[in-house]
């Protein structure tokens, strides 16, 4: 079966200006909708996800034209609400916010709202996850550690949409960093790097978007694919 949805990953920087390329192109392939439902899960332990709304109803509503409605899911529990799961079952865009990849994927996986947005993926809606939003809708999720040595570092599986790959968002930041891990803890998987406010577009095949760098490791090889905005990229599907 094929992938009949739009899906995008972003390396980070969500909701400013030099994401407008990434964000256009989204709106665009997701047939132009009214509204975009924002998903802040990634951000609830840190407390800024009333800052984040007001960033998205400055950056979606004022800058690119859409409604904005926040999802209220902010942890498990608020997963199971037959309010969210609805939201999100009928939403023709969804973004997850980037914050905390560990506790936005222990927010969906396995839930009613990841079944939901699934459904909403399959009926031709869709998903746009930066940062954390990206790295939870791959097959294996790159955490931090306490520790600093890359050694140190450790994977999870995650909500597996793009199978048999792992992401690192901030690439030109730090993320290269994360490759000996990503390497390891996702061995013969393909690692995708994205620079900030940069990200890749799928619609019935991926295009790049933003001012930096897509790199690809396929299998998690070098020399990496090295790709800038405009650019097709020959890549798997999104799982169905």
């Amino acid at each position: 079966m094929a992938f009949a949805g739009v899906l995008g990953l972003l390396g980070g920087e969500e909701m400013r200006p030099p994401c407008e390329p990434f964000d256009r192109a989204l709106i665009a392939a997701a047939g132009r909708p009214d509204v975009v439902n924002v998903v802040p899960a990634a951000l609830a332990r840190n407390g800024s996800v009333s800052a984040a709304m007001r960033l998205a109803r400055s950056y979606f509503g004022k800058r690119l034209g859409l409604g904005v409605r926040q999802v209220t899911l902010l942890g498990r529990r608020d997963a199971a609400r037959p309010e969210v799961v609805e939201q999100l079952r009928s939403s023709p865009l969804t973004y997850l916010l980037g914050g905390d990849p560990g506790h936005l994927l222990d927010s969906l996986l396995e839930t009613p709202a990841w079944d939901a947005i699934r459904l909403a993926l399959g009926a031709g809606g869709a998903l746009a996850g930066s940062s954390a939003g990206a790295m939870v809708a791959c097959e294996t999720l790159l955490l931090r550690s306490p520790n600093p040595r890359p050694e140190a570092r450790h994977g999870r599986p995650a909500l597996a949409l793009m199978p048999g790959v792992v992401l690192i968002p901030h690439l030109h930041r730090f993320g290269e960093r994360w490759l000996e891990a990503a390497r390891r803890e996702a061995r013969g998987r393909d690692i995708l790097g994205l620079d900030e406010s940069t990200g890749v577009v799928y619609a019935s095949g991926w295009t790049v978007h933003g001012p930096g760098e897509a790199r690809l490791w396929r299998r998690g090889v070098e020399p990496a694919l090295v790709l800038r905005e405009g650019a097709r990229l020959r890549w798997r599907r999104p799982s169905p």
